[in-house]
């Protein structure tokens, strides 16, 4: 068993019993988790790259026998560097990124590439287990690292573009523990009947379990509960395991207001507005009404100057401008459709499509404050002029929070719920070929691509401009719908 299978097994049995018995009650992997395997692939070559000279055994993932051959062979000829060695031991099956020889010692230093920026606790148990299985295969150790993105790389220099950190330590100290566990792993799979284990907090984290769907529903999780409380964080689980999951259960209490809000528009079914909060909140805000929203690449290989691993690169924004509350609206977009930095291009374009005066509204506008800030860094001459954007920037969403809330909502004032449910399903964003951010992205990536053909190209620009496009429009919207109700406040 492979050890990404098996340490599905040290996260819950249940995850593990489901995987080999009963596949089929698994969400099948969608898009963005695609995404993230396609990254790794990436940073595991580049790694290789960081490690030059070895050897790849290149077997397929299910030919174990021939892995296994193969990296014998480089075992015996006493390979300085193997790429992907694959070893096991009891059932238990790995391959180690990175193998290095050291001849003086006689001795491997394993290294287990990781698309992060840090070590993380996930990284101890998956680093363990696979240095568990090589030693009891028979591979002499010294030493086991974490190679991880550093995150002071900045590009064009990528000599510093990984960091090693050696964990041998920390492997050492749970080092014990991982026959048991391993033991308590097989030991369950053999049992004729799914493992009798409560959902929790390892149900989302570090990832979302692919059998969390089914097992929620095992519970009789219904779709609005107290997992869907705002601001709730790990207390979830204390309500749970009191047995509190029901928005309409008479003991919950100790509530902030922002929770009991939802709880008392849940037990009423009414929609709750604060028309009097909304109209102070907006007083400040000022014609023309700038409506922007940015759509961002954050690669893990920095490609761009000056840009480390993730960091975020706007690539595409869209502009509505309300000058007057009596004069028509305008737009204006932007999509960058090439390989190079689409920074030079998009900050004079952006500046233009912003203009100098009112307010610039921005859906969770710390994002755009943050990416603005990031293009006045880089760009010197357009420092000033970026900044006054900065100071122009208003939210919506922090006024939906405070003074609005409807149970369509279900706890959650991405504006992905909010707007269907303020201003109806029309603004839905359901059946676009491009409906989240994690889309534009892939259709960046697909749009630079040099293999994409002439009519994919154009129907992926169309689709992406139709999203970011959407994304200002309803925000326009939404201030429509909040000016109109804070009008109330005053009638």
């Amino acid at each position: 068993m492979s050890k990404t299978k098996l340490l599905r097994g040290y996260r819950c049995l249940k995850s593990i019993y489901l995987t080999v018995h009963h596949p089929e009650f698994e969400a099948p992997i969608d898009a963005a988790t695609q995404a993230l395997f396609d990254q790794g692939n990436a940073v595991g070559q580049a790694a290789r790259d960081f490690y030059p000279g070895g050897i790849l055994i290149d077997n397929k993932p299910w030919d174990f026998v021939g892995a296994l051959a193969a990296t014998r062979k480089l075992i015996e000829a006493q390979t300085p560097l193997i790429y992907e060695a694959a070893f096991a031991h009891k059932g238990c099956y790995a391959r180690a990124d990175i193998l290095q020889w050291n001849a003086e010692t006689k001795r491997y230093r394993i290294i287990e590439v990781k698309s992060s920026t840090k070590v993380k606790p996930e990284h101890i148990s998956d680093a363990g287990l696979q240095a568990w299985i090589m030693a009891k295969s028979g591979i002499p150790l010294e030493q086991i690292n974490i190679l991880h993105l550093n995150p002071e790389c900045r590009y064009p220099d990528l000599h510093n573009l990984f960091k090693e950190v050696d964990i041998t330590q920390q492997v050492r100290e749970n080092y014990l523990s991982i026959q048991p566990t391993l033991y308590h792993i097989f030991t369950t799979l053999q049992q004729k009947e799914i493992p009798d284990i409560d959902i929790g907090d390892y149900c989302t984290a570090p990832t979302i379990c692919g059998f969390k769907d089914y097992c929620w529903q095992k519970k009789n999780i219904p779709e609005l509960s107290v997992f869907n409380l705002p601001q709730i964080r790990n207390r979830k689980w204390d309500l749970y395991h009191e047995g509190i999951i029901n928005l309409d259960d008479a003991r919950l209490s100790d509530l902030n207001e922002l929770q009991m809000r939802m709880i008392e528009c849940h037990r009423s079914n009414e929609r709750f507005i604060n028309a009097a909060g909304i109209q102070e909140a907006m007083s400040s805000w000022q014609f023309p009404l700038v409506f922007l929203d940015f759509e961002t690449i954050n690669p893990a290989i920095p490609r761009y100057e000056g840009c480390g691993p993730f960091h975020h690169i706007p690539f595409q924004f869209s502009v509505h401008v309300w000058s007057s509350p009596d004069e028509a609206i305008t737009h204006t977009n932007f999509l960058y459709e090439f390989a190079d930095d689409p920074r030079p291009a998009l900050i004079p374009a952006l500046l233009a499509a912003c203009g100098t005066e009112g307010s610039i509204v921005a859906y969770f506008s710390q994002f755009e404050s943050d990416r603005i800030q990031a293009l006045a860094d880089y760009s010197e001459k357009d420092r000033e002029a970026l900044e006054k954007l900065i100071a122009r920037m208003v939210d919506p969403l922090t006024i939906i929070r405070d003074y609005v809330y409807d149970n369509a909502f279900a706890g959650s004032f991405s504006l992905k719920k909010v707007a269907p449910a303020l201003l109806g399903d029309a603004e839905s964003y359901e059946g676009m070929l491009i409906a989240n951010g994690n889309d534009a992205q892939r259709g960046f990536e697909e749009l630079i691509s040099p293999l994409i053909s002439a009519e994919k190209k154009m129907l992926l620009k169309k689709a992406m401009l139709a999203y970011c496009e959407k994304d200002t429009y309803v925000m326009l919207e939404l201030v429509k719908w909040l000016k109109k109700t804070a009008k109330s406040a005053i009638l």
